[in-house]
């Protein structure tokens, strides 16, 4: 448990571990909400794997050169010490990388490059800086080699995989380095989860579209679009945005449209105690809703129901807010219902650059950097500055009813692991 997961000191607010649980044994009720498809590997970068990976090869399949050299038996060398005092070989091949090399005959070596097959009864490959090669093509070898232990430069077979050895299970987010794995194996294509399709609404009258002028009053909508490339990052598919007005009868047609086309919904905005507010009473027309107020700063209101028995997840209005109760509630239930394994933020120790005026009875989210284990906050920490979110690469841990000096030691949520994959 973190220091961050303190009991709430508010009265009438959620512990924020509190509503991890709720929202966990959500998840586990809904169970995996997408359905599952293979793909061709090039494709499934950030695709959730749905199948057990076994390797039916070895990796690599053949012993192979570690270094450019020569390829030997060490019989021959202890024989040539025996009669001449020296080791001297002619080369009676030469291999590269995709030759299929033939067994070494006695008393010779073969040329080989990195990476090409070592003959069958080759024991060892001396690097060529250790060789000198006379003007008739022999080649002399070190003396000691006779004393060398076998397999000196050879990668054996199955060095990286052996047969049968599993190396992904169902629910893996697949990076980069994964596809590369599936490829030496093999693989070209895989079965994986469908992408889960996240309905993305804003509301508010007060909202313009980016790109049209704004009137008094007016601002432009930007929690659509850090949902958007929250989504778009974790490999899910956005449906929408959507746009509810702030009527009861058009939140619950932007309601009815988005629960017909996604698996799961998530609303900005709405869920507050304005009377403005229509996503409350809408969804709860379509389905159920409970309202939370959490003990965390920013994003004390959170909202978690369905509608049309589609999952509704209802964040803050203030982008700032978007940002924080995303990664930390909002994150965790996506991952679950698309079928992956749910990983927690990386916490990481720092040492806090700053101090806070006054304690509270909440969890502060301070939008951060870290910067070689010292921990610099943004100087305006207004749950209304989006700015703040877009600078830091983390969230300063504050626990409720704390104040931090500079010099203390605190937790750090990052975000650069948080998408599940690198």
């Amino acid at each position: 448990m973190s220091s961050c997961d303190s009991p709430a000191l508010m009265k009438g607010l959620v512990p924020l571990e509190d509503a991890r649980a709720v929202l966990a044994e959500r998840a586990l009720q809904y169970g995996t909400l997408a359905q599952t498809e293979t793909v061709a590997i090039h494709s499934a970068l950030t695709r959730v794997l749905a199948e057990t990976i076994t390797s039916q090869i070895n990796v690599p399949s053949f012993d192979n050169s570690a270094m450019d050299g020569y390829a030997l038996r060490l019989i021959d060398c202890q024989q040539h010490i025996t009669s001449l005092g020296k080791i001297e070989l002619i080369v009676s091949q030469r291999i590269t990388a995709g030759d299929a090399p033939e067994l070494l005959i006695d008393n010779t070596c073969a040329r080989i490059f990195t990476g090409a097959a070592v003959p069958e009864n080759a024991d060892m490959v001396v690097m060529q800086e250790q060789c000198e090669v006379t003007e008739s093509g022999q080649v002399i070898f070190p003396t000691d080699l006779v004393d060398a232990k076998p397999q000196q430069n050879i990668r054996p077979a199955g060095q990286d995989i052996t047969i049968g050895q599993i190396l992904f299970q169902p629910g893996r987010i697949l990076r980069a380095e994964d596809l590369g794995v599936l490829a030496s194996m093999g693989f070209s294509q895989v079965k994986v989860q469908t992408k889960l399709k996240v309905a993305v609404i804003s509301s508010g009258d007060e909202l313009v579209e980016p790109g049209n002028p704004l009137s008094p009053g007016k601002i432009y909508n930007t929690n659509s679009f850090t949902l958007i490339g929250l989504l778009q990052r974790m490999g899910m598919e956005v449906v929408g945005p959507f746009f509810a007005a702030d009527t009861l009868a058009d939140t619950q047609s932007v309601l009815t449209q988005a629960s017909a086309e996604a698996d799961v919904i998530i609303t900005s905005g709405g869920v507050s105690v304005g009377e403005e507010d229509h996503i409350k009473a809408a969804i709860s027309s379509g389905g159920e809703l409970e309202m939370w107020r959490l003990a965390i700063k920013p994003g004390k209101p959170f909202a978690l129901g369905q509608f049309n028995h589609t999952p509704v997840i209802g964040l803050p209005g203030n982008p700032a807010a978007v940002v924080v109760t995303f990664y930390q509630l909002a994150r965790d239930f996506l991952w679950a219902v698309q079928g992956a394994d749910v990983q927690p933020l990386l916490v990481l120790k720092g040492t806090a650059t700053f101090a806070t005026k006054k304690s509270i009875g909440r969890t502060e989210f301070l939008r951060a950097r870290f910067n070689d284990g010292d921990i610099e906050i943004f100087n305006n920490q207004s749950s209304g500055v989006l700015s703040s979110s877009s600078w830091g690469d983390g969230f300063a841990c504050v626990p409720a009813g704390k104040l931090i000096s500079v010099g203390d030691d605190i937790e750090f949520y990052t975000l650069t692991t948080a998408h599940g994959h690198g």
